[in-house]
């Protein structure tokens, strides 16, 4: 499934570039720490990819 993300929030904490993804049309969020937007979008990809959210954004 190929997910489309939107950034909500960017933020350094404790050094640490930070970004609050959503996948549009859904309330999932996902904090990443990233070094760029690009960066954030695929490592929350890979993490839904690992919980298999796919499974549930079918129902």
């Amino acid at each position: 499934m190929e997910y489309e993300f939107e950034v909500v929030e960017k933020y350094v904490l404790q050094g640490e570039r930070r970004f609050r993804v959503r996948v549009k049309g859904t309330r999932i969020v996902v904090n990443i720490a990233a070094d760029s937007v690009e960066e954030a979008v695929e490592k929350a990809r890979a993490i839904l990819e690992r919980v298999d959210a796919e499974r549930v954004l079918r129902r």
